[in-house]
C-alpha cells in the first residue's frame, strides 16, 4: 500500500503590508507526486492510508513570558487620526483608546490604552496609568522591579522625544487589516528630540524623531518600529529606555543595549513576541465532521472523495478557545479509480437481434460515475477487460476485441480492469451483461359488429393504451381512459388499442391492433334538403365494400366501390338529381351484403 504524506504549513505573522494576516493554514503538496497543481486535490489509490503531518509554525503563544527579536524595517503608514493632548510636556492624552480588539498583555486581558507624550503607550482599565508622568529624579532601568519611576504596565520607547502643542510632529491613531488580524499602530511622528545639547551635536542638525507601536490582533506581537532616534550627548536624564513592562513590575524585557541607555537607531524594528506554552489547538475534519483535535499526524483511509480541513483555533487570554472564525484550509482527496456507485452488474440488453455488446461503454459509464473530476484526468484511466477475475488479477486471457464483444441470451459475466497512471494502482469490477429482451405476441385486426370485448390476456401482457382514430383509422383523435380485461367498446369507429409487456430487468414491447366497430345498421331514406339533417346515404362505419342504387324498374342509376362512406346524396352516376321515390339498395361490406328499399324524398325547407 502506497503511503502519501502532507504538510500543514502555519506562517507567522507579517507586517509587510497595511492588512497582515496573523496565520495561513495550508496544505503544501510537495510530498505528493499525485498532487492536482492549483486545484488542491490530491489523487490516491482507493483505499490508501493517508498520513497527514502537520509542521505548524504557528506564533501564538501563551503571554506570561516574552522574546524579543529585532525584525526587518517596514513601517505603518504614517498616517492616521491625530490623537488629541494638552499643551504640556511628558503628558498622557485627553482621552483613552478603545481598541477594536482584546489584547493579551502579560496573561491579562486589555481592550483600553493611554498615550503619553514622551513614547510610550499604558495598558488601562480606564482608571489607572492616568497621571502626569513624575518628574525629577533618576529614572530606574527595567530591573526587578521592573518600573521607570512607577511607570508600569507599560510599553516604551521612552525618553525619547517630546511633543507640544503648536509645534512640530503629531501624535496618530490607525488600525489595518480585517478581523482576526487586525494591528492597531501609534506613531510618533517627526517630533522634537528630548534633552539633546544642540552644540554637543554639532554639526550636524538633529533630525525630527518618529517611532510606531503597533498592536497585533490573535497572535498578541508587540513591535516597536524605529524610524529615527537620536542619542548625541545629552544629560543623564536622556538615557532611553526600549522595553515592555507588566502591570505590578515583577517582569520587563528590553531590546539589547537598549535598558537605561544612550544610542542611536536609524530605520530598526523590534518585536516582543509572546513566549509561554502553545496557546492554540488544531482540529482535523472529514467532510466538516471533527476527526481529531490533537497537534499529531493525521490519518485518513482514502476510501472514497474526502474533503480534508486543517483549522487553527486560537485561545483568548484565559485559554479559551476564541469565538471568532479563523483561518482553515480545505484540501480534497479522492480514489484514482472509484467503481463503488456505477453498477455495472444489470448491462441490460432489450434487443433480441443484438447478440455484440461494445464493453467501450463500460469506461464511459465509468467516467460519467465521477462526474467532480476533470475529464483530463479521467482520460489517463487504462480499460481492459477479461472473461474471470483471476484473469483480471494476473493479466491474462484480455478479451482483444471490447467493441464487439459476443453475448448470449441470459447473463454474460466478464471483468473490467481499471488502472491509473499510478504505479500498483487498479481497481477490479464484475461486469454482468443480461440479454433478455421481451416480446407481445402478435395480435390481429379487428372488424366487429355494435361492439367488442377486449379479451383477458397472458403471459404477463396488460393492456397499455385505447386511441380514437380518424373515419379514416390513420390519426389519432383522441386518447380514451386507461382499458382493461373484458372492458366493452361499443361506440362505432377506429381503435387503436396497444399491448405492452415488461419484464423485471425493464425490458418492454408494445405492440398494437386495430379495432374497428361497424354499424350494422341501415339507413331506409334520405331527405337531400340541405338542412344538415340526413342529407346524404351515410355509411361511413358500415365498412363499405360495394354500393348500388337501382330504380323501381331495375334500372342501376348510381354505384360505388370500397371506400364508400356518406357520397350519394340522390344524384345518379353521371351527377343528375334523381327524382323523389322508392329505390332497392345493394350494400356489400367486408363481411356480409345486405339489399332493401330505400326512400328517396326532398322535402320542403
Amino acid at each position: 500500500m502506497l503511503l502519501t504524506s502532507a504538510t500543514v504549513r502555519v506562517s507567522a505573522q507579517d507586517n509587510s503590508d497595511p492588512g497582515p494576516t496573523c496565520f495561513d493554514v495550508s496544505i503544501r503538496p510537495e510530498n505528493n507526486p499525485y498532487y492536482l497543481e492549483n486545484k488542491d486535490q490530491y489523487v490516491v489509490c482507493k483505499d490508501q492510508l493517508v498520513t497527514i503531518t502537520p509542521t505548524i509554525d504557528a506564533p501564538l503563544k501563551r503571554t506570561n513570558l516574552y522574546e524579543v527579536e529585532e525584525i526587518p524595517f517596514n513601517p505603518f503608514p504614517y498616517t492616521g487620526t491625530d490623537i488629541p493632548f494638552t499643551n504640556l510636556v511628558d503628558y498622557r492624552a485627553d482621552s483613552d483608546i478603545d481598541l477594536p480588539f482584546d489584547f493579551c498583555y502579560f496573561d491579562e486581558t486589555w481592550n483600553k490604552i493611554s498615550v503619553h507624550s514622551n513614547g510610550y503607550l499604558s495598558f488601562t482599565n480606564g482608571t489607572n496609568h492616568k497621571t502626569q508622568y513624575p518628574q525629577g529624579g533618576n529614572t530606574p532601568s527595567f530591573t526587578l522591579p521592573a518600573n521607570a519611576d512607577g511607570v508600569t504596565n507599560t510599553i516604551m520607547f521612552w525618553k525619547h522625544t517630546h511633543w507640544m502643542t503648536g509645534m512640530q510632529g503629531a501624535i496618530r491613531y490607525a488600525v489595518y487589516g480585517e478581523a482576526p488580524c487586525r494591528v492597531v499602530v501609534i506613531t510618533y511622528f517627526e517630533q522634537l528630540a528630548f534633552q539633546l545639547d544642540p552644540n554637543a551635536c554639532l554639526p550636524a542638525l538633529i533630525p525630527p524623531q518618529t517611532h510606531q507601536i503597533a498592536l497585533y490582533e490573535t497572535t498578541n506581537f508587540i513591535d516597536i518600529i524605529v524610524t529615527q532616534h537620536n542619542g548625541c550627548p545629552l544629560t543623564n536624564d536622556g538615557n532611553a529606555i526600549l522595553g515592555i513592562n507588566n502591570a505590578n513590575g515583577t517582569q520587563a524585557y528590553t531590546a539589547p543595549n537598549k535598558n537605561l541607555a544612550i544610542y542611536d537607531i536609524v530605520q530598526q524594528s523590534w518585536r516582543f513576541k509572546p513566549a509561554g506554552e502553545q496557546w492554540y489547538r488544531m482540529e482535523w475534519l472529514v467532510d466538516g465532521v471533527l476527526q481529531s483535535n490533537q497537534n499529531a499526524p493525521f490519518d485518513v483511509v482514502i476510501d472514497k472523495t474526502k474533503i480534508i480541513t486543517a483549522k487553527i483555533i486560537p485561545f483568548d487570554c484565559d485559554g479559551e478557545d476564541k469565538d471568532e472564525d479563523f483561518d482553515k484550509y480545505e484540501v480534497r482527496f479522492r480514489p484514482a479509480i472509484d467503481l463503488d456507485e456505477i453498477e455495472l452488474d444489470r448491462l441490460i440488453v432489450c434487443d433480441k437481434n443484438q447478440n455484440t455488446y461494445n464493453l467501450n461503454e463500460i469506461a464511459q459509464m465509468v467516467k460519467d460515475g465521477q462526474p467532480n473530476v476533470d475529464p483530463a484526468e479521467l482520460d489517463k484511466l487504462t480499460f481492459l477487460y477479461y472473461p474471470t477475475e483471476d484473469d483480471a488479477i494476473n493479466k491474462t486471457n484480455r478479451i482483444t476485441n471490447p467493441r464487439e464483444y459476443p453475448i448470449q441470451m441470459g447473463e454474460n459475466e466478464l471483468y473490467v480492469r481499471v488502472e491509473s497512471e499510478i504505479a500498483n494502482c487498479f481497481e477490479i469490477a464484475k461486469a454482468l451483461i443480461i440479454k433478455a429482451p421481451v416480446e407481445v405476441k402478435t395480435p390481429v385486426d379487428v372488424n366487429n359488429c355494435f361492439g367488442y370485448e377486449l379479451p383477458v390476456l397472458t403471459d404477463d401482457e396488460f393492456y397499455y393504451k385505447l386511441e380514437r382514430l380518424d373515419e379514416d383509422g390513420n390519426f389519432v383523435v383522441s386518447t380514451l381512459p386507461q382499458p382493461s380485461e373484458k372492458q366493452v367498446i361499443d361506440v362505432v369507429g377506429y381503435y387503436r388499442v396497444s399491448i405492452k409487456k415488461t419484464n423485471e430487468y425493464g425490458c418492454e414491447d408494445v405492440k398494437s391492433f386495430i379495432l374497428f366497430v361497424e354499424s350494422c345498421s341501415f339507413p331506409k331514406g334520405i331527405s337531400p334538403n340541405g338542412d344538415g339533417a340526413n342529407d346524404y346515404l351515410d355509411l361511413t362505419y358500415n365498412n363499405v365494400q360495394e354500393l348500388k342504387i337501382y330504380n323501381r324498374y331495375g334500372k342501376l342509376v348510381y354505384e360505388h366501390g370500397k371506400g364508400y362512406k356518406r357520397q350519394w346524396s340522390g344524384q345518379d352516376s353521371s351527377g343528375k338529381i334523381l327524382p323523389s321515390g322508392t329505390y332497392f339498395m345493394y350494400v356489400k361490406t367486408k363481411d356480409s351484403e345486405y339489399q332493401d328499399w330505400i326512400q328517396l324524398m326532398y322535402e320542403v325547407k
